[in-house]
């Protein structure tokens, strides 16, 4: 039996009289990849934004239900102190501009308060820029802005950032939807590689790119949650006709 990373029990999400996510059941895997599927409109971002902590500070947002961690119901928590233990990444690289690559990575520590020594800040930047095979490409220009750098290696740099903090889960929502096909490349094999230190959800309307690098896949429809399982069986014999719809590319 998989062990769990994350429980969810009867969440539901909305805006005002808005409902958004409507009971939402699942359990995601440690060490590896879940991808969230679905057409626009869907709830996967509000998924993801419950997640860590986000959606209740949108203006009239509201959240229902439990999201444990690790046994913990996340919302009995400091959602500062959540936000450390799940870390997300964001569709458009957004590096913080005023920052160098050095200080994005530790940026983290820094805006919390938390004080640390040059050498431990050195090792943890080396560390996590390594960790998303970044370090020999700017290792001599961790003090120029980090946008200097390129679309997909900006985007490797908040995965970077995320992975300072040591989070036990990694959010990544669309994260190469605005990337060339090269650098897509090579976040999906980054993935694929971190998901043996972090557990990583993921949110793409790329079927194929679910194909290729998650180990489970979730179909939310109009804020349900449709079907869920292994990303090959549910791929190659989908129970429920609208996950067999949607992945045929009936509607999406």
């Amino acid at each position: 039996m998989k062990k769990s990373i994350i429980q969810i029990n009867n969440l539901e999400a909305g805006v005002r009289d808005i409902s958004i996510l409507k009971g939402i059941n699942l359990t995601i895997p440690r060490n590896e990849v879940t991808a969230i599927l679905g057409p626009s409109g869907c709830g996967k971002s509000t998924l993801m934004r419950c997640i860590n902590r986000m959606h209740e500070l949108t203006s009239g947002g509201y959240v229902n239900g439990e999201i444990i961690l690790k046994k913990s119901n996340i919302y009995k928590h400091d959602p500062f102190i959540i936000r450390r233990k799940i870390g997300m990444v964001f569709q458009r690289p957004n590096p913080f501009p005023t920052m160098s690559i050095y200080e994005n990575v530790i940026s983290g520590y820094t805006l919390n308060g938390i004080k640390l020594k040059k050498e431990e800040k050195d090792e943890i930047v080396m560390d996590s820029l390594n960790q998303v095979g970044l370090w020999d490409e700017v290792k001599e220009n961790v003090n120029r802005k980090g946008t200097f750098l390129s679309g997909g290696q900006q985007q490797r740099l908040c995965i970077a950032r995320a992975l300072a903090m040591q989070p036990k889960v990694l959010l990544l929502d669309e994260p190469t939807s605005a990337l060339d096909p090269i650098s897509t490349t090579k976040i999906e094999k980054l993935i694929v590689k971190l998901k043996d230190s972090v557990s990583i959800v993921l949110v793409t309307h790329n079927i194929a790119q679910a194909a290729r690098i998650s180990d489970n896949a979730v179909f939310l429809y109009l804020g349900e949650l449709i079907e869920h399982g292994p990303t090959k069986t549910m791929f190659d014999s989908p129970k429920e006709t609208k996950t067999r719809d949607y992945l045929s590319g009936a509607f999406g």
